[in-house]
């Protein structure tokens, strides 16, 4: 009797520590900003884990066509760093890349995964104007980043209320590590000639409805959140758009007239 008590305790034990253990996660995606602009936002898995995510540092590869560069704007911590690589070197002449990393000197808090919100962990501007070739995440299960792992996707970060600091990698390195929009083709966005739109937005924040000034060229408004997806189109009356009905957060609007397009950044509270 003691023995299949003792194994009864050992297994409950197991699973406790399990249970404490276990690790929701992470993927990366990508968002068009206009302007070949872009950011890498971090979304959490979908999860009813209350304790905020705290994260130590992070990682992931962007690709190019050959001869593109670009230079960070922005990061999480403000000291990422982007390490250039000639496809070349790894054996696909039509690409370039860069590994992004930041170590950050004190974790920082991500919002608890429960509320499913993106974080914007790291901006990007082009440095070229591109009219082929596409901008894409290194996925962690593409032959690339299965040759070269350094390259892989990663985020060391604890996700598990237990009263330690503990930073495991929260990215699936086996999986695609991302979600959402991973990948722009360049061909299919619009040309920097989309910049000669005069338009404005207002008031920004905006709590229930957008206003867009000169909008007399547009046909058509779409609004994307942060994770790349389209969450509103309106074709008509375009000079007020009800934002009521979406979740607090940041989205982009974006504008389209018969000759190109535009996207502006906008706060909902």
């Amino acid at each position: 009797m003691k023995k299949y008590i003792i194994h009864i305790v050992l297994l409950t034990f197991l699973n406790l520590c399990s249970i404490v253990n276990a690790q929701d996660g992470y993927t990366y995606s990508l968002v068009d900003n206009g302007n070949f602009n872009y950011t890498i936002t971090a979304i959490p898995n979908a999860s009813a884990t209350n304790f905020a995510t705290s994260v130590q540092s992070y990682g992931f590869t962007i690709l190019l066509p050959d001869g593109v560069t670009a230079s960070l704007v922005s990061s999480l911590g403000n000291s990422a760093s982007a390490t250039f690589f000639d496809g070349n070197a790894v054996g696909q002449a039509t690409i370039d890349g860069y590994l992004i990393t930041e170590t950050l000197g004190s974790p920082v808090s991500l919002s608890a995964p429960s509320s499913g919100t993106p974080t914007a962990m790291v901006t990007i501007q082009l440095n070229q104007s591109p009219t082929s070739g596409n901008i894409s995440i290194l996925q962690n299960n593409a032959a690339l980043a299965t040759t070269v792992t350094s390259l892989k996707s990663f985020m060391a970060a604890d996700m598990v209320d237990d009263s330690m600091a503990v930073f495991p990698n929260v990215v699936d390195p086996n999986s695609e590590g991302t979600s959402g929009i991973s990948s722009y083709v360049f061909v299919t966005l619009s040309t920097p000639e989309e910049i000669t739109l005069d338009f404005s937005i207002y008031p920004n924040p905006t709590t229930d409805k957008l206003y867009i000034s000169k909008t007399r060229d547009l046909v058509k408004v779409e609004i994307i959140n942060m994770n790349g997806q389209l969450v509103l189109t309106k074709e008509n009356n375009l000079e007020v758009i009800n934002v009521v009905s979406l979740q607090n957060g940041g989205y982009f609007l974006k504008v389209y007239s018969n000759g190109g397009s535009m996207t502006k950044k906008f706060i909902k509270n």
